[in-house]
């Protein structure tokens, strides 16, 4: 009977799996996070907080979690700065980016806030769906690592690390090379780019080898997004310390 179900609902368009209590089903990001990081207090990191879209989802899972936001784009970080995220846990933002070392480094902004980088985009229009986006301005960021950020503040442990940096995901693994071998970073959330959106962006196979060789391992990958409803263009990927 639960085959017949299942099968006329995938006739439908809906995909029907069974839950177990307790356990990773890689359908749902924020049930999964909640099991991934089982602490109702956890100290999280949302590197690239854009609109807090991020934090939102954290104070949802979690009762009483710690976020760090940072967000470097002037305007972006300006609206960040005027909303209200209630009374889950604390909130502190940061207008800042990180990377493999400390300086600064230009910002491009693009008409669409999300997708605004360190890095430009691509403009070939064969290769990227956003080849067309405009730039809206260019502007100068300071960027820390998290190596440095962390020891500055005397943060020991990070429980869940976010990073959205459309595209450069690797740098800022890689300014934190001390913390995540050292095994003090519990689970790590980001973005994985296959097509190629932007110009010297993170090639994936790198990005999981690099957190593959400091033992965080792959729980699922979420809210894949595809070109022409083929070819899978960027997904979400969940890794966790054994």
């Amino acid at each position: 009977m639960q085959t017949r179900i299942k099968s006329l609902l995938t006739k439908t368009g809906i995909f029907a799996a069974r839950q177990f209590p307790n356990a990773v089903m890689g359908y749902d990001l924020a049930r999964d996070l909640a099991l991934v990081v089982p602490k109702q207090n956890p100290l999280c990191f949302d590197v690239g907080a854009n609109r807090g879209q991020t934090i939102k989802v954290l104070q949802d899972c979690f009762a009483n979690p710690s976020i760090h936001a940072f967000e470097p784009s002037s305007a972006t970080f300006a609206g960040l700065s005027k909303q209200s995220f209630g009374t889950g846990g604390t909130v502190s933002l940061h207008q800042l980016a990180f990377g493999e070392a400390v300086g600064q480094q230009t910002f491009h902004n693009y008409g669409t806030s999300e997708l605004s980088s360190l890095l430009p985009l691509n403009r070939n229009q064969s290769e990227s769906i956003f080849a067309d986006q405009t730039t809206v301005s260019e502007e100068t960021v300071s960027v820390d690592t998290l190596d440095h950020f962390c020891a500055e503040r005397d943060i020991t442990h990070i429980d869940l690390l976010k990073i959205d940096t459309q595209g450069y995901e690797l740098s800022v693994l890689r300014g934190g090379a001390s913390l995540l071998g050292a095994g003090r970073v519990s689970a790590v959330l980001l973005e994985l780019n296959f097509s190629p959106l932007y110009h010297g962006q993170s090639d994936p196979l790198a990005v999981l080898t690099f957190l593959r060789d400091h033992k965080l391992r792959l729980v699922d990958f979420y809210e894949k997004e595809r070109m022409k409803n083929r070819e899978l263009s960027w997904t979400t990927a969940l890794f966790m310390m054994p």
